[in-house]
Formats: C-alpha cells, structure tokens, sequence
C-alpha cells in the first residue's frame, strides 16, 4: 500500500548547530551545495536582466523622437543604453536603461513641457509617450522569464 501525502507534512532541516559528530560534514555538504545552486540562480537571473535590458534599450532606440534639424538630429534617439548593475548583498541582480546622451530630455518629452520665449509661456509641448511602453514590456517579460526560470 502507497503512502498518501496530506499535506500537512512538514519537513525540518538545521544546518550547523552544536551537533557537530558524525553528520557535521553533511550539513555542511548541504549548506555548501544550497549556496552554489544559489549563486547559479543569481547568475541566471542577471542573464536575463541583462538580455531584456539590451532588449528595451533597442526598442528605446527605435521608438524615440528625432530632432529632424541641426546638428544635434538623432543624438536622443542613439543615446538609449543598458548597464548592469553590481552585485551587493541585498541586490544579486540589476541593471539600468537610461539614456547617455541627453538624461534631461526623458521627463519634457515623456510628460511635455511649456514652451517658453522670452519670459512668456507661448504654448505647450505635445507629450510623446515612448518610455512608459517599454517599461511595462520589461516588467512583464522579466516576469515571465524569471517564473519560466524557478
């Protein structure tokens, strides 16, 4: 006859503590191995930081606004980049899209701006929304690779 699970069982694993006779060696077997499927998980997961960050800067790059004029034209567009993030003990896995060249335009040509000449406000900026979309694309798709992942 098979043994039926509940549900209710409950598994209780201590590593360390003072016992440290004859299964000493395994806890600590056990902790070493924890520690490294860790650090393999860590390292996929800023895998794929890494590949949906390089993603969303593309994607930044070709939904962007051009300056049609002057000697500036495209240089918004071409400043999307990724950077990853270092490790730290409260963060195994980061990474940043921002834009290189021109940082201060992120926020007039997301959300718009006045215009102004002279001290007078002549009208208003359109907003362009190009960020907000990308966003939502990498926080969705970090989600879905990260539960495919565990």
């Amino acid at each position: 006859m098979a043994h039926r699970r509940s549900g209710n069982e409950q598994v209780m694993i201590v590593l360390g503590g003072n016992d440290s006779g004859k299964y000493g060696s395994l806890a600590k077997t056990i902790q070493d191995e924890l520690m490294a499927v860790g650090t393999v998980v860590d390292d996929n997961v800023q895998a794929i930081f890494d590949d949906v960050g390089k993603e969303a800067a593309r994607k930044l790059r070709e939904t962007s606004p051009e300056n049609e004029q002057g000697k500036q034209r495209g240089r918004y567009k071409r400043g999307w980049v990724y950077e990853s993030g270092r490790r730290t003990k409260s963060q195994k896995a980061s990474g940043v899209v921002r834009n290189k060249t021109d940082p201060q335009l992120t926020h007039l040509l997301e959300y718009g701006h006045p215009i102004v000449r002279n001290g007078t406000v002549v009208g208003n900026s359109p907003e362009i929304e190009h960020i907000r979309p990308v966003a939502d694309w990498v926080s969705s798709e970090i989600e879905s690779r990260l539960n495919e992942l565990l």
